[in-house]
């Protein structure tokens, strides 16, 4: 299918003059043209006039967990079947949110990635990780309760959550090569990990290193193998100077990072993926948690991520956009406020920037497991996926504007229109 989009004032993902009277003719899901005015082009089979509107490559979130759509505790008292029919709701707000890719970091989304990629729902693309990986007692061991056992030869018995596989345990080496790899065999494009202590997670003090060396070396040499990368849930100093070491090039959160490990971020090209207007949700306790021991933990993280935003901007640190929402829909709905956070720190021009084609670097990281190794991601070039948001004003000057997602007039999403409210 052809189709010729004029009128366009765009930002390329990359440079911040915006390129007026544009037109973009996309085939097939790609662009194939951007034509510095207007044009006429034959046999097209569509003509989409966005006059009045800033056009934007579409939004790219690091960090989701799309299929978790309630809390821990009340996935535990759900089925798998339950948990997959309330992502596809979870998807579908993301896309018209502006989100046409993301990147899970936890969760079993393996039926909602084949069903979009199938066209059967809507949904963004989706860079899986699977489930994430972690030591027994820590992070990702999510039983509600110490009365909830573990039996090591069949998994966890007393919890639904676990045995969904959104996420699962692995102790020594061993073990936890069996379980990196058999998340490469599902379709994983990265490793999750969880390198440290967390804020939601009832038994981990947030202080901990989480995996030994010898365990966390292994697993970076199976995904360097398989030409990816691992990222890790951090938010202590002393387990992200490790992960650095050991050859993690993503650190999920990063939240009291100091100059030495900031320092170690720019000379190893470690990412970091922050969530900063979810930390401060979370600090005024404005998502729900099941418990006042998991208030307390994530008041100390949002306090100090914000406090950390100052140092990527210091040290120039390779920064992508994420926002961590884990919850009901309406939690899920807040995921464009990360926008205004992301001004306040960084400005708008950015902030857009790590929204698109900044994030899009990083997601290239996966290589060899890349789902979608077809085009370019987060810009507007010949050779990218046809995915572009019609903007009303322009979000480069004003990155507030994205905090709306009722400002996102019209989404594509390969080429197709997914959301459209412009009058007439």
């Amino acid at each position: 299918m052809k189709v010729l989009i004029k009128n366009v004032s765009l930002f390329d993902g990359i440079n911040e003059p915006l390129r007026h009277d544009c037109s973009v003719l996309v085939e097939d899901g790609i662009i194939r043209h951007i034509y510095q005015y207007e044009v006429a082009v034959d046999d097209v089979d569509k003509i989409i006039d966005a006059d009045g509107y800033t056009v934007i490559p579409g939004l790219i979130d690091a960090h989701t967990h799309i299929a978790l759509s309630d809390t821990f505790d009340a996935i535990d008292l759900m089925t798998e079947e339950e948990v997959a029919i309330r992502s596809t709701v979870i998807a579908k707000g993301m896309l018209e949110r502006g989100f046409t890719t993301v990147r899970d970091v936890g969760s079993n989304c393996y039926g909602l990635k084949q069903s979009i990629d199938n066209g059967f729902i809507a949904g963004p693309r989706i860079y899986p990780s699977y489930a994430g990986i972690s030591q027994t007692c820590g992070h990702a061991d999510y039983r509600q309760n110490r009365a909830q056992r573990s039996n090591f030869n069949r998994g966890i018995e007393d919890s639904s959550f676990m045995r969904q596989q959104h996420l699962v345990l692995a102790d020594g080496v061993p073990e936890c090569l069996k379980r990196t790899r058999d998340q490469i065999f599902k379709g994983a494009s990265q490793i999750k990990i969880f390198g440290g202590g967390g804020a939601s997670s009832l038994f981990d003090p947030l202080d901990t290193i989480q995996y030994t060396r010898d365990e966390l070396r292994a697993i970076v040499e199976t995904v360097t193998n398989y030409g990816s990368y691992v990222c890790s849930h951090i938010h202590a100093q002393p387990a992200m100077k490790i992960a650095i070491e050991e050859g993690v090039k993503s650190i999920e959160h990063g939240t009291f990072m100091d100059d030495e490990v900031a320092s170690m971020c720019l000379d190893k090209d470690v990412w970091v993926v922050p969530q900063y207007a979810t930390a401060e949700l979370i600090a005024n306790r404005k998502i729900p948690l099941g418990s006042e021991i998991l208030y307390q933990k994530t008041e100390r993280v949002g306090k100090g991520l914000l406090k950390q935003a100052e140092l990527v901007d210091k040290y120039g640190l390779k920064c992508a956009f994420g926002t961590d929402l884990v919850g009901k829909p309406e939690v899920h709905a807040k995921q464009n406020m990360e926008f205004s956070a992301r001004k306040k720190y960084f400005g708008s021009f950015t902030g857009i920037k790590q929204a698109t084609s900044d994030t899009a670097e990083l997601l290239k990281l996966s290589g060899l497991l890349d789902p979608y190794p077809g085009a370019d991601l987060g810009v507007l070039r010949p050779g990218a996926f046809a995915d572009m948001l019609f903007v009303q004003g322009n979000p480069v000057s004003d990155l507030d504007i994205l905090a709306n997602p009722d400002n996102i007039k019209v989404v594509i999403k390969g080429g197709d229109i997914f959301k459209d409210t412009r009058q007439g």
